[in-house]
């Protein structure tokens, strides 16, 4: 069958002229891609800032239900967080009167000490800075603060210290999340809440901070210790509750020309346990968060889609006569079901990016440490990437937005056809219309396969060029594991508690592993930037019904419709659909209370356009229509509404019952009302 040749194996396939749009878009490059995403940020801000709850409820709120947006700290308003700052230092003071963190005893204490006073500064430089310094200071406290919390954890030993810095950190989020004020004599506070965001990505930093952990310490534990019989580290002896274990414990017992002693086979076992042991609390404490994270991120998404959604709709109301005259309604309902979607696939594409983008960057780092070559090669993947992104990336654009145009234009054709089945049937235009719908099928498949095959030639082209430096650097690797060789930052490496002060097995492997993942987290990168093309030209199609300014707008100085005493003028109207093609031309008359005016003339004359001008589903290009002698421009657009009935020339009915359809306009109506309509319109 000629429909069924039309799909290819390979290449373009057949479309139609209309619909082979292979044009590179004007102003498309990757700047306009990242504008395209930043413009999603006011449906996301919601979920970011969350609302704020007060306690204790005052009346206005106590059904619960009320809930006042929350806006950023610092801003004017009669609410303040001056209790933070106190609050911080005390707990800054804290560690050293303790000795939780003491003062004076090592650097890594220092250091800690350092950053919990600079937090503690942070805070009270935020109640006395504004604009962009208050920010600059919030992201600096965030930095100071996240930055210690990991530096307690991995780099110091002990879990004083620990408790300690989360203490002083989790002060400073009293910032964000509490506040107070005083109110008709009283103190009032008030806790924000549903910042679903912020909670989300906390929980995937938890996670893959977490599950890092793990896979670092179990490596080292089994491929060294009980592989080996290598003594565990004495952080990871600490960690499991056998510090016997440990090299320095080796050490001590080991004889004058033995470096250390390795462990016992009975040793060795006994760790088989402590690591199955390990793996399986570790699994159990990861399970909540792949249960929860899946399901936490489909309930953000979608609430985000709903506000863009109903944003387009509320836009799409507005538009005059004039745009959907213009447009197809397939169109417009491709763009609010389909192309507004992507707003929700962007969240979980900065989700995703973000992860990728750190664990890539704590891979090199490692890598770099172990040693610099390895670094250079990991790093190397993305150079390379970029560089095979500037030649896919504008193609991938390009044969997005003609698919997402094609599968409109035929959402579209599918409308129509079913909107008119009656006429299609009574003048036997079926196989007509029948070979319509396949053409503009086949375009919206074969421009969509289009899409496809390339972000297939973006894989396939990203996988050999990831595979060439993962082949080469486990070459490397392999060697200086064979020659025992020493790490580049051997002191680094121990600080954080491992034993790849040279390249042995362990090394060996987690190397191995973190260049695989760098590799992979590249080639996830790009196809990730893949779909983002796709994504933005979707959100572009939405963004370009959100600019539109609807042509029929209230009048700053609008005020509400009065009743009707006078008249109702109509004084040297003009009026075209399109430039140059005039359908009304110096029209004047007046129509009186308690008359009834009939305006007659052929099909095409300009009758449903007059009576549109009345009701403002348009305006007068020239001229004005007025009703006792205000402008219809003067009058807000919705009161003028209300008060405008005609009956239109075709019979429109919604999907509901007779009753719901009479009473559209007034859905309080009683059923006596309803009836007495229906009795009128016969």
């Amino acid at each position: 069958m000629k429909e069924a040749r039309a799909f290819p194996f390979w290449g373009k396939g057949e479309a139609p002229p209309e619909t082979a749009r292979a044009r590179e878009p004007e102003g498309r490059k990757f700047a306009a891609i990242i504008r395209i995403f930043a413009r999603t940020w006011p449906y996301l801000l919601p979920h970011v800032l969350g609302y704020w709850r007060e306690f204790p409820r005052s009346p206005r709120d106590g059904n619960g239900e009320a809930r006042e947006y929350a806006s950023a700290p610092g801003r004017a308003d009669t609410w303040s967080f001056r209790h933070v700052p106190p609050l911080v230092t005390a707990l800054t003071l804290i560690g050293p009167l303790t000795g939780w963190l003491p003062f004076g005893t090592d650097w890594q204490h220092d250091l800690l000490v350092a950053a919990t006073i600079s937090m503690a500064i942070l805070t009270w430089a935020l109640l006395f800075v504004r604009g962009r310094t208050y920010v600059a200071a919030s992201l600096a406290l965030a930095l100071v603060g996240t930055a210690s919390v990991l530096f307690a954890v991995f780099a110091v030993d002990g879990f004083a210290d620990n408790f300690q810095v989360a203490l002083v950190a989790l002060g400073c989020v009293c910032i964000w999340v509490l506040q107070y004020r005083h109110e008709d004599g009283r103190l009032r506070f008030r806790v924000r809440l549903g910042s679903h965001l912020v909670y989300y990505f906390a929980l995937v930093t938890a996670t893959t901070v977490l599950s890092m952990v793990i896979a670092l310490f179990s490596v080292d534990l089994i491929s060294q210790s009980i592989l080996q019989a290598e003594p565990l580290t004495p952080f990871l002896a600490d960690f499991i509750g056998r510090p016997e274990l440990s090299a320095a414990s080796a050490a001590e017992g080991a004889s004058a020309n033995v470096d250390r002693a390795l462990l016992s086979n009975e040793q060795r076992h006994g760790l088989k346990w402590v690591y199955a042991v390990f793996m399986v609390v570790s699994w159990i404490a990861l399970i909540p968060a792949a249960m929860l994270l899946p399901y936490y991120y489909i309930f953000i998404m979608q609430r985000v889609n709903q506000d863009l959604r109903t944003a387009l709709l509320d836009r799409w109301h507005r538009l005059s006569i004039r745009y959907h005259s213009d447009h197809r309604v397939g169109d417009s309902v491709y763009r609010i079901y389909q192309d507004s979607a992507q707003v929700t696939a962007v969240i979980g594409t900065i989700t995703q990016a973000a992860q990728l983008l750190n664990s890539y960057a704590i891979g090199i780092v490692f890598l770099a440490a172990l040693d610099p070559i390895l670094g250079t090669m990991a790093a190397s993947i993305v150079v390379l990437a970029v560089l095979w992104g500037r030649w896919y990336s504008p193609r991938m654009r390009d044969r997005s937005l003609a698919a997402r145009e094609a599968n409109s234009d035929f959402t579209s054709r599918v409308q129509e056809s079913f909107a008119a089945v009656r006429l299609v049937k009574a003048y036997g235009a079926a196989e007509a219309e029948q070979s319509r719908l396949v053409r503009d099928s086949i375009a919206a498949f074969n421009a969509s396969y289009r899409v496809r095959s390339l972000m297939a030639i973006v894989g396939i082209v990203t996988f050999t060029l990831a595979a060439a430096a993962l082949i080469g650097g486990q070459l490397l690797m392999a060697v200086w594991a064979h020659g025992a060789r020493e790490v580049f930052a051997a002191a680094l490496v121990g600080l954080v508690g491992l034993s790849f002060m040279q390249w042995n097995l362990a090394a060996y492997n987690w190397a191995q592993d973190q260049l695989g993942a760098s590799s992979e987290s590249v080639r996830s990168l790009v196809d990730l930037w893949a779909q983002a093309q796709d994504m933005a030209m979707g959100l572009d199609r939405v963004f370009d019904i959100l600019d539109i300014e609807p042509d029929v707008q209230n009048d700053p100085d609008a005020v509400p419709m009065r009743s009707f005493e006078r008249e109702i003028r109509f004084s040297h109207v003009d009026f075209a659909y399109e430039q140059g093609r005039p359908i009304l031309r110096d029209v004047s008359f007046t129509v009186e209370p308690g008359t009834v005016t009939a305006i007659v003339g052929p099909t095409g004359s300009g009758k449903s356009s007059l009576v549109s001008l009345l009701a403002r589903l348009f305006d007068p290009d020239s001229g004005s229509v007025s009703i006792d002698g205000i402008d219809l421009r003067r009058i807000d657009v919705d009161s003028l509404r209300r008060n405008v009935s005609f009956a239109l020339q075709e019979n429109v009915l919604f999907g509901m019952s007779v009753r719901d359809n009479i009473r559209y306009v007034v859905p309080d109506a009683s059923d006596a009302e309803v009836y007495r309509a229906a009795h009128v319109a016969c």
